[in-house]
């Protein structure tokens, strides 16, 4: 990649790097059909900032992180647009050779390259609140020797249902039988 100004989304896939244009044309043509960038030229300028960020920063990279993070941040862009260039990006580094050791660089990249996976809170809160009625059940007996006793009755009322069903009334179905 040369150190040069670049104007244009073209430029950016027409360097003396077949290797870089490959990977940088296929972003172009992410961004296109994608339609998260209205202005391509900033969104392949963009890629090439933090490509040449990761690069410049092997010694120091979570500096270069930073430095990538930030100029993706003050050039406006949003989170879906940040995630589509750090992940081609990534692609790019991953799929390349360097003179210099850009692993820690790559990884760090990659943290930022791929959408971060919500666990369902259901599955959590559901566990939680199991664990807390086994704690609390546990403690049961004591919390009810600490009430007075009229409150100790009225708990145990309330609690009557989840421990006994409630017996319905039963009604004789044999007309042959009139004795209860």
């Amino acid at each position: 990649m040369s150190k040069r100004k670049i104007g244009s989304a073209e430029a950016i896939t027409q360097t003396d790097n077949p290797h870089y244009n490959g990977y940088a044309l296929a972003f172009l043509c992410k961004a296109k059909q994608g339609n998260k960038f209205p202005d391509l030229d900033k969104a392949m300028e963009l890629y090439s900032v933090v490509l040449g960020i990761v690069q410049d920063h092997h010694v120091q990279p979570l500096k270069g992180d930073r430095l990538a993070e930030a100029a993706l941040t003050k050039a406006g862009m949003n989170e879906e647009q940040a995630l589509a260039i750090n992940h081609a990006a990534y692609t790019y580094l991953k799929g390349s050779e360097f003179d210099e050791d850009l692993s820690i660089g790559i990884e760090l990249l990659k943290a930022r390259a791929y959408e971060k996976k919500v666990v369902p809170w259901t599955a959590s809160a559901r566990d939680g609140l199991q664990e807390l009625i086994r704690t609390e059940l546990a403690e049961l007996p004591s919390t009810l020797k600490g009430l007075e006793p009229k409150d100790r009755i009225a708990a145990l009322v309330k609690l009557l249902p989840y421990a006994l069903p409630r017996l319905g009334n039963v009604e004789l179905n044999d007309p042959n039988k009139s004795i209860w």
